[in-house]
This record gives C-alpha cells, sequence and structure tokens, in this order.
C-alpha cells in the first residue's frame, strides 16, 4: 500500500471519527432539549372527538382549577378581606410640636401678648389632638378603586385590630374643613383672636397618622390564600373518564389536563424514569440516522464536507434550543419563534430539499415538548417548505419581505383551517394566535442579518454577495478596467457566456459570473504582456525568451490569487482563479520553444499552468468559455463552419488533456454547450449569410 493510499485512508478515518463527534453532540444537546417529565400519550383538543379507546382513571388524582378560576377566587377572597392600618404616634407627635412652635412665632410677632392667647394655644392644640386622635387616612387610599379601596379597615392598637368605618375618619381635605370651622367659631368668643388667626394656616399642621400596614397586610393575604383550594375534587382509580368518539367538552378537557399534568410531574420509580430516558434516547437516534441517511443517499456530496455537516446541525441545535427556552420560560407563545428562518437559512447556502428536509425533523422534536404536537408539526412542515419555495433565490432584499409576508399568511390560513376543521365554529377560534403569526412572521426578517453573520462565520458565500461583487464600480474590477481594459473586456465576455452555458445545463448563474469575472484578475500585473492589452506593433515579449514569455503568462494566475484574497474576495470565487487554466500550457511560447529546440531537450514544465483542475460545472464551463472567447478572437474568418470547428477542436483538446476528468459534467452537458458557444459566438461576431452575386 503505498503512502498517497494510507494518506487518502487516514484522512477519511478523521473526518468519519469528526462526523460520528458532531452528531453524538447533536444528540445529548437534543437530549436536554427535550422535556425530562414522562410525555402524556394521548392527544386531544376542547370541541374535538375523543379519537381514542374508552379512558378510565389509572390512579386517583385531583381535578385542577383552571388558572382562570383560580385567579378570580383568589381576586375574590382578597376583596373579603379588610386592611390593616396603624397611628403612626411620630408623625402625630411631629406635628403637634409644629404647631405649638407656629404659634408661639405668632405670639412674638405681637406687642400686646396677654392671657386670652395663651388660652388661644390650649384651644387650638385640643383641635388638633382630636383630629389625630380620631385619625387621618391617606388621600392616595381614599381616591382608589377597585380591590385597594375598602368600605372599612382595621386600626391596629397594642396589637389589637378594631374594625372601623372610612366614613367615621378624615381625610386631609375633611380635617382641613373641620379645623377650618372651629377657628370661625375662635374668632367669634373674643375679639383679640380675630388679628392672630388671619395669619394662621391651618394645613400647615395636618398629615395622615394611619399608616398602611404593608407586612401585616401580607401575612393576612398569605393565610387567606393558603386555604384556597386549587382542586375541585378528585377522580378515582378506574372510574371513566371519557369514551371513544366522545367530544371532548370543558369540563373533561379539565379532567383530561389535571390527569396530564399529574402524569408528567410524577416521574415515578427509578425504573420508570430510565425507561423514560431509554425512550428519549431511541427517538433522538432515528431522527438523527435518518438525517444521516438522507444526507449519505440523497446529498453525499454535503458529507464530505465538515463545514457543511456543521452548518447543518449547528443551526438545527440552535432553533431546537431557542423552541426549548421559550416553551420552558412560558412568557411567550411557541409560534413567536421565527421558525421557518431555519429552512429559509440553509437554503440560502445549501439547497430547497436539505432545508426542508432539516425543517421536518426540527419540527417533528419540538412538536414532542408543545401541546397540540400535531398541530405544530403540521404548521411548520407546510409553512416551513412553502417559504422555501417561494424564496427561490435571494437576489433582492425585497425578497426577504415578501417572504415573510407569505409566512404571516401561510401561518393564519393554515391555523384557521385546522380550526374550522376542529371546532366548525368561526367565533371558537383563538384569533389572538394570528398576532403572535404576525410576530414571526417580522422576526424572520432578521433572517438576513444571520445570513451575513453565517456567511463570515462558516466562509458560505450567498447571493446577495455575488452580485455585490458583479458590480462593476468594485474596487478590483475597477483597477482592472484602468490598468487592463482588453482582459476586462474579455472577461465580461467570458462571464456572459459561461452564464448563459451553466443556466442551460443547471448551476449556480452567479457564481459563475462572478468567478468569469476575476478569473484574470492577476493580469492587473505586467498586462502589457498580455496580447489583448497591447497596441499594434508593441510586443514586449519580443525582448525575453520563450521560458520568461511563459513564465510571466503563467505567474498571472498566482498573482490573481493574491490579489483576490488581499481584496476579500471568497474562495469559491477565488477557485475559478485557479482553475480556469487547469494543468495545461502556454501553447504560443511552448510551440515557439519546441520549433526552437527540434531535439526536444525543454523543460517541459516551464510551459505548464500549476492546476488544480476544475472540480464542478462552474469552474469547468468557464474554462470552456475562457478558451473559446480567446481562441475566437484568432480567427481570420468568422463564419458558422469556423465557430464550429473551432468549439469542437476546444472541447476535444480540454478532454485529451484530461483537464474535464474531475468535473460532473455529462455528454449531454457537454453537447449543449458546445451548440450554445457556437450559437453565441455567432450572435458576438454577427455572422451573416452571404448574399447571392447580381447577374445581368
Amino acid at each position: 500500500m503505498n503512502a498517497k493510499i494510507r494518506n487518502w485512508m487516514s484522512r477519511k478515518k478523521w473526518h468519519n471519527l469528526y462526523l460520528a463527534t458532531l452528531f453524538l453532540l447533536t444528540g445529548i444537546a437534543l437530549y436536554f432539549a427535550l422535556p425530562q417529565e414522562a410525555r402524556f400519550k394521548y392527544e386531544y383538543q376542547k370541541g374535538r372527538p375523543w379519537m381514542h379507546a374508552t379512558l378510565y382513571s389509572p390512579y386517583n388524582f385531583a381535578i385542577i382549577k383552571s388558572d382562570v378560576e383560580i385567579a378570580n377566587e383568589k381576586d375574590s377572597l382578597l376583596k373579603e378581606q379588610v386592611p390593616y392600618f396603624v397611628f403612626a404616634d411620630s408623625i402625630t407627635l411631629r406635628e403637634t410640636a409644629l404647631l405649638s412652635k407656629g404659634i408661639d412665632r405668632l405670639a412674638a410677632t405681637k406687642s400686646n401678648v396677654n392671657l386670652h392667647l395663651a388660652y388661644l394655644k390650649i384651644k387650638l392644640t385640643e383641635i388638633y389632638s382630636d383630629l389625630y386622635h380620631t385619625g387621618i387616612l391617606d388621600q392616595n387610599y381614599l381616591n382608589g378603586t377597585g380591590q385597594q379601596k375598602k368600605n372599612s379597615l382595621k386600626i391596629l392598637k397594642n396589637n389589637v385590630g378594631k374594625e372601623i368605618q372610612i366614613t367615621s375618619l378624615y381625610s386631609l381635605k375633611s380635617a382641613y374643613n373641620e379645623v377650618h370651622g372651629k377657628l370661625e367659631e375662635l374668632k367669634n368668643l373674643h375679639p383679640d383672636w380675630n388679628s392672630y388667626l388671619e395669619t394662621f394656616q391651618p394645613e400647615a399642621f395636618l398629615a395622615s397618622n394611619l399608616v398602611y400596614d404593608q407586612e401585616r397586610n401580607r401575612q393576612m393575604e398569605e393565610k387567606i390564600l393558603e386555604n384556597l383550594s386549587t382542586n375541585h375534587g378528585i377522580v378515582q382509580e378506574g372510574e371513566r373518564i371519557i369514551s371513544q368518539g366522545d367530544l371532548v367538552s370543558a369540563g373533561t378537557f379539565l379532567i383530561l389536563e389535571s390527569l396530564r399534568l399529574t402524569y408528567e410531574k410524577s416521574r415515578g420509580e427509578n425504573s420508570k424514569y430510565f425507561l423514560i430516558v431509554l425512550g428519549r434516547g431511541v427517538l433522538i437516534t432515528m431522527l438523527l440516522l435518518t438525517l444521516y441517511l438522507f444526507l449519505l443517499n440523497i446529498r453525499r456530496k454535503l458529507m464530505r464536507s465538515k463545514r457543511d455537516i456543521s452548518f447543518i446541525l449547528i443551526t438545527l441545535g440552535l432553533m431546537i434550543g431557542c423552541c426549548s427556552f421559550v416553551i420552558r420560560s412560558g412568557t411567550f407563545d411557541i409560534y413567536v419563534v421565527p421558525f421557518t428562518a431555519l429552512a429559509l437559512i440553509i437554503r440560502t447556502f445549501l439547497d430547497t430539499r436539505v432545508a426542508i428536509f432539516v425543517n421536518t425533523i426540527a419540527a417533528l422534536v419540538v412538536g414532542f415538548m408543545v401541546a397540540n404536537g400535531y398541530e405544530f408539526v403540521l404548521l411548520q412542515i407546510l409553512v416551513g417548505s412553502i417559504a422555501v419555495i417561494s424564496l427561490n433565490k435571494m437576489q433582492k432584499r425585497e425578497q426577504l419581505i415578501f417572504t415573510a409576508l407569505i409566512i404571516f399568511i401561510s401561518y393564519s390560513v393554515i391555523f384557521i383551517g385546522i380550526s374550522l376543521l376542529q371546532e366548525a365554529n368561526l367565533s371558537a377560534i383563538d384569533w389572538l394566535k394570528i398576532k403572535w403569526f404576525a410576530f414571526n412572521a417580522i422576526l424572520t426578517l432578521i433572517t438576513y442579518l444571520l445570513i451575513y453573520v453565517l456567511e463570515k462565520s462558516f466562509g458560505f458565500v450567498s447571493d446577495i454577495t455575488l452580485i455585490e461583487l458583479t458590480f462593476s464600480n468594485q474596487k478590483l474590477l475597477k483597477k482592472l478596467a484602468m490598468e487592463a481594459p482588453g482582459t476586462s473586456h474579455h472577461s465580461l465576455q467570458v462571464a456572459n457566456l459561461a452564464e448563459m452555458a451553466i443556466t442551460k445545463i443547471g448551476g449556480n448563474s452567479l457564481l459563475v459570473r462572478a468567478g468569469a469575472l476575476y478569473h484574470d484578475v492577476g493580469k492587473i500585473y505586467n498586462s502589457q504582456y498580455f496580447t489583448e492589452n497591447q497596441t499594434v506593433g508593441m510586443n514586449p515579449h519580443n525582448d525575453l525568451s520563450n521560458e520568461e514569455s511563459a513564465t510571466l503568462i503563467i505567474g498571472h494566475v498566482e498573482k490573481g490569487v493574491e490579489l483576490a484574497r488581499r481584496h476579500k474576495v471568497p474562495e469559491q470565487v477565488i477557485d475559478f482563479i485557479r482553475t480556469h487554466h487547469g494543468t495545461t500550457k502556454t501553447g504560443y511560447f511552448y510551440q515557439k520553444q519546441l520549433n526552437s529546440h527540434p531535439d526536444g531537450n525543454i523543460n517541459h514544465q516551464a510551459f505548464a499552468y500549476k492546476g488544480p483542475l476544475p472540480m464542478t460545472k462552474e469552474t469547468a464551463v468557464v474554462m470552456l468559455a475562457d478558451s473559446i472567447e480567446a481562441a475566437s478572437r484568432s480567427l481570420l474568418v468568422k463564419n458558422s463552419d469556423n465557430i464550429r470547428n473551432l468549439v469542437e477542436n476546444i472541447f476535444r483538446q480540454k478532454i485529451e488533456m484530461g483537464q474535464l476528468e474531475f468535473a460532473p459534467l455529462t455528454f449531454k452537458d457537454i453537447r449543449i454547450l458546445k451548440e450554445l458557444f457556437h450559437e453565441k459566438l455567432i450572435n458576438i461576431y454577427h455572422v451573416r449569410i452571404n448574399y447571392p452575386e447580381l447577374k445581368n
């Protein structure tokens, strides 16, 4: 066994080990994404017939109240609770002290102070003391509505709560009115008090001294809710729950939900939990095995690429992980997740069939996590397929907006169809679901941003990037047009020929056009040494040997690769620069060298390109278009027969020299390409039929 075979086997072994490790890690990630509890085996929906056999209770379980019922009962109990308030003695003492100081400051401004003023101070103090003793309630509480405001409250004194009607307490407004009325009475008791009370501000010494007891009220709420029952009753073991064919009524639905929750929350014995783990493992293994077999038999080429397999499995895992997080958090509806983005992203970089298949696998996994799994899987498979097919090639950004609209309409129509099938009643349709479909479609628009991130992360090239590369204002193409105008025109002609050719036989036309436009960028250096850029009568090769000339010509491939990498051209486009001459020889200088050395003593490798050979349809088509377009310029007489012979000779030479050995071109493809190149060259050179001579 030679070293080359051993090296190939070693690479294959490590590649297979990488794939096995990647699938294993994906399986582990999906295992933890799936629900850890046992899965209820029955599917049911309210208002639909029970499609399974008659169900009997496997054990005793409580009928759990719905969240709405529990919330209503909780509100009802809390409404009956009388809130607790406490007297804030510190507020009473503070305001009384401020009152006393205020009266003293008022007395200091008067010159005729007498015993009557001391008596006024006593009377004012009594008025405010009576108010604070009764209690002044916070105005915010009195202005409250609903649960906050009650007709009575309990005032806590010495840890004893005394229930008092709110109407018997003061508010700040009523306290002010009370003080104001008392002041008017005092003015009538003694004539000297008028001058003092005119400047007195009663509201300055009023404040709420009844404070809401936060801690005591919280304790009372907890005590009340402790006695709140979350159950309606108990279903006895062996009791019939529903018979086959019966409609699932609201009451039966609640019993089934109670059974499901009880079943899924209880893992049972260790042996039973082990079986749950085993079942989950089998499910994930079979789904990943299905994906593996699909790729192995339908898309074998992808299996040879670590990048492509990594991309598929990582995006698959991320989407399922995102769905698992949303389901467990319970904050949003599962349909808010832009599930179709997975299929759209895979379609952008790979192909439609892989995108639909991966979308189906993801939907089956997530369908095991959600309620009404069949409905979820059906929606995601149908909408994902429609979205992928509608986004045939993303060549314009507005296509994503159109696809988002298609996604929203598809979700809505299919959901309404399923609901009508289940409910047979338009009013019973959950129209709020449409809101989540709208959010889903909007979030799908971020796919374009994700495409850019994934393109840079995995080294892909999207259709939009290829379109941007073919713009004539690209820096490298502008430089080529300025430095080597003849080469630029040749590249444009090759791009037109190759694009039409690959469209005929099937392939990536955008990639072909970009590759053809950049295939000769290396001729920017020493452009005058290439025929298409030379002026008549000037040939710098006259001062060089044949080997030196060949070295300059061959060097444009290597320089082109360096230049393209420096300008961050994707590797998929650089492949066209590497392969457009394959391992052929520089025919002109090679022939001259043979003629000057008839003894055959020459260095053949000095005149040969380094390769590699084209390995895709796209690179092979550009190689053929490049050779045919360049050779057609040398035809002295450009008629149909000469062009056909030229095309046939170039195809024959490429095949005989093994240049198309690794290109996946069929005999049919070659026949189509010959006919197309012949037809298009005739159009380019305006070949016309000969007019008959005019005879007398």
